[in-house]
């Protein structure tokens, strides 16, 4: 980590970004004071081919972190990589922002933004409801998939409070998806481009209480200039 008064550097990738075929040199830059995390993080990108250093600015109110880092890849199917960011901001959940940025042309382009995920995942019309038996029920509207979480290893922690002691509900009750997921870059083909997979906790009477995580895969459309879901690919992960 290199530090030029109270301006760090947090990570560093090289990678052509701007589509012109030269490496380019991507640097995550964030400021620090007193605290223990970082502010004001931005993109600084040096063009390979010039050397003119160009800065990329995050969104004010998601632009700090403890440990950031850089990714780049190919989401779009475009001759250049985008540059990804992640930004932990810690909390109970691992709170984690996230962006996407498309550099064509030395023009800075947010394909994903911090929040976007919220608004696609409660478009997924995602449903947790708790069974007798000591099942729970993960459903989604959207895709019509569901899933069924066996809890017998929760049984001292909710009998009495949500099962009885045959195993039945004591009142109905609901879970509920964490919307803001944990993102991950892959490729599952080396010629493809790579898509996002997302984590989002499942939790159950509280968010302490996880009963899982659903995983989706996302890919970048680039005509529609939209992220959207694999229907094909999507699971719990437990524990």
């Amino acid at each position: 980590m290199v530090k030029k008064q109270n301006i760090y550097v947090l990570d560093k990738k090289i990678g052509d970004v701007n589509g012109d075929k030269i490496p380019d040199i991507v640097l995550l830059i964030g400021d620090k004071d007193e605290h223990s995390f970082y502010e004001k993080i931005r993109v600084m990108v040096q063009d390979g081919k010039t050397n003119q250093q160009y800065i990329i600015p995050l969104y004010p109110n998601y632009s700090m972190a403890y440990t950031p880092w850089l990714f780049l890849g190919s989401f779009a199917g475009s001759n250049a990589d985008e540059i990804m960011i992640s930004l932990p901001v810690g909390g109970s959940g691992a709170l984690t922002y996230y962006y996407v940025i498309s550099f064509v042309n030395n023009k800075a382009d947010v394909l994903l933004g911090p929040e976007q995920f919220i608004v696609l995942s409660e478009n997924m019309g995602y449903e947790v409801i708790y069974k007798d038996h000591y099942k729970v029920l993960v459903n989604s509207n959207k895709l019509n998939q569901s899933y069924t979480i066996d809890v017998n290893d929760r049984k001292d922690y909710y009998e009495g409070t949500v099962y009885d002691e045959d195993g039945r509900l004591i009142k109905p009750l609901e879970g509920f998806v964490i919307y803001l997921p944990h993102l991950y870059p892959i490729k599952f083909d080396g010629n493809m481009p790579y898509k996002l997979e997302a984590r989002q906790d499942i939790a159950g009477t509280s968010h302490a209480d996880k009963l899982g995580s659903i995983v989706t895969y996302w890919k970048y459309n680039e005509i529609e200039r939209a992220w959207r879901i694999d229907p094909g690919m999507f699971f719990i992960m437990l524990g």
